[in-house]
């Protein structure tokens, strides 16, 4: 933990919220996963949790 940053701290309080664990299971349930290029891609369904109200970004990828 002497290495966290202030993300890291903050990350760690909220991946450990049971509001926030909640609306991240059901913002997740059918999420399409993907691998490109080592990382990993989340697409959330159009009428998933909004998740903002986290402070988490999100961005909208265009598909080929």
């Amino acid at each position: 933990v002497e290495r966290l940053t202030s993300r890291g701290w903050a990350w760690e309080f909220l991946r450990r919220n049971p509001d926030f664990q909640k609306d991240l299971a059901n913002a997740l349930r059918g999420a399409e996963r993907t691998n490109a290029r080592s990382v990993d891609i989340i697409s959330l369904p159009s009428n998933s949790v909004d998740l903002s109200r986290w402070g988490l970004l999100f961005c909208k990828l265009e598909r080929n």
